[in-house]
């Protein structure tokens, strides 16, 4: 069996090789993206939360390989919920509270009375995530790729916006064309770092899902189903639906909706998300 630290070095040494050795590959193109996304459920807890994040990223990526870095700026009911994978889980307990009086107006500055005024505002960890193509599709009958991540802790673990630790991941896909259509699956396995009050499972991660675009490549639908095996004992596995919608409005922009529906009580009720990139 492949010891867990040896896998999360080979993580590491994708990612490097592929920062390091990207400059020899051919010609790529930098990307930079944001978008606004709203989680809101229970989770397990017995308050309703709806949290924001506003991401900023930067990526480079050519026909072959692809970098990109990712940090949101997070609006919480007071933390509990960390970002994980493609979804989010509790990391305490219960349901952490700010110790601010809500009626004081000296603790909220410019958020005066908006929606955002009873939020705890800071910011989530940092995302470096690689991608690498072994086959494609103009050499042969499908793509085959690596997908990886590693999480850099930067939210505060006291509030429970993250576990303080570092996560890992490292996955293969294979995304197949068939005239308009596009189907994709996807399967990983996920290194978590332990938040202070949950002990997690390193669990498998898989992602299954079709696509299409019309109109020239201009508008464009993904349906996809992802999940994955236990993740805290005596819950449920985290398991979603999700629908993207994505419009490229030129060859130097695009903007994305997105929106999912969580299958277990350890995700998000609903998600939705929007957002927009830029390429240079």
């Amino acid at each position: 069996m492949i010891k867990q630290k040896a896998i999360r070095n080979l993580t590491l040494i994708v990612l490097c090789l592929l920062l390091i050795g990207g400059s020899a590959i051919a010609q790529g193109k930098w990307t930079a993206s944001t978008s606004l996304q709203m989680n809101s459920g229970n989770y397990f807890f017995d308050t309703h939360m709806q949290t924001y994040y506003l991401y900023g990223g930067l990526g480079y990526q050519t026909d072959d390989w692809g970098l990109s870095a990712i940090i949101p700026v997070i609006a919480s009911d007071g933390g509990s919920v960390s970002q994980f994978g493609n979804t989010f889980i509790p990391t305490q307990n219960e349901m952490h509270h700010s110790n601010e009086d809500p009626l004081n107006d000296s603790h909220r500055g410019m958020m005066g009375t908006g929606f955002l005024s009873d939020k705890e505002i800071s910011i989530g960890d940092l995302y470096l995530n690689g991608r690498y193509n072994l086959m494609n599709q103009l050499n042969s009958n499908i793509d085959l790729y690596f997908n990886s991540y590693v999480k850099v802790p930067f939210a505060d673990k006291n509030s429970g916006l993250g576990t303080g630790k570092f996560d890992y991941s490292l996955a293969m896909g294979v995304r197949k064309n068939i005239e308009s259509f596009m189907f994709f699956a996807e399967l990983g396995y996920l290194f978590l770092g332990d938040a202070p009050e949950i002990n997690y499972i390193d669990p498998i991660a898989y992602n299954v899902g079709v696509g299409t675009f019309f109109t020239n490549q201009i508008f464009g639908l993904l349906l996809s189903y992802s999940g994955y095996s236990k993740v805290i004992d005596g819950y449920d596995p985290p398991a979603q639906v999700s629908l993207e919608i994505m419009l490229n409005s030129s060859h130097m922009m695009g903007y994305n909706i997105y929106a999912s529906k969580g299958l277990s009580e350890l995700n998000p009720d609903y998600t939705i998300s929007g957002g927009m990139h830029f390429n240079f």
